[in-house]
């Protein structure tokens, strides 16, 4: 044998040597694990499992919360529109208000006050002919004592019923816009 047959030879050795080699650590890989790596893989599973079941609980937990969010933003947007109405209402109400008195105003500058004086009916005056006769001093009679001072009255009354009626609401709505 030569040289070069020697070398071919030898790389053959080798080649099937490194095969062999490789199947060994193939055959060791697919051969069970030590029991000390099985005891880890255990622990690394039930771990991995109650990871797993905190993260179902927490995505639960989270699907609860954003359904009550979901809740809580259609409530909360029917109050702010309940607000609105009542705002625009109130302001409605108002400007009705505003409205109302600002018509009673002018109604009452056109109603003109009348004295009181005016609605008592005349009194004739007595001519010489049908003066009364003195009453001797004896019958006359006792002059009633001055009454307690009456509560100012208006120097006017309103002619008609709706004048009156409106003094009245007049009155009413300075209470109330008062309050």
């Amino acid at each position: 044998m030569d040289r070069r047959d020697t070398m071919a030879q030898g790389r053959q050795q080798n080649n099937g040597s490194r095969q062999r080699c490789a199947q060994s650590a193939a055959a060791k890989a697919s051969a069970e694990p030590p029991k000390a790596v099985c005891a880890q893989l255990e622990q690394l599973n039930r771990k991995l499992a109650a990871a797993s079941a905190e993260i179902l609980r927490y995505q639960t937990r989270l699907f609860a919360c954003e359904r009550q969010m979901a809740a809580l933003r259609q409530e909360n947007a029917q109050l702010e529109a309940a607000c609105e109405q009542a705002r625009q209402e109130a302001e409605c109400a108002g400007a009705h208000a505003e409205q109302l008195r600002q018509e009673l105003a002018r109604h009452a500058e056109a109603v003109r006050p009348v004295p009181v004086a005016a609605h008592t009916p005349p009194q004739p005056e007595p001519s010489a002919a049908q003066s009364p006769r003195p009453e001797p001093e004896a019958e006359q009679r006792p002059q009633p004592e001055p009454e307690a001072p009456q509560p100012a009255q208006p120097d006017w009354k309103p002619q008609t019923r709706l004048e009156h009626l409106s003094v009245e609401l007049m009155n009413w709505f300075d209470d109330m816009m008062g309050a």
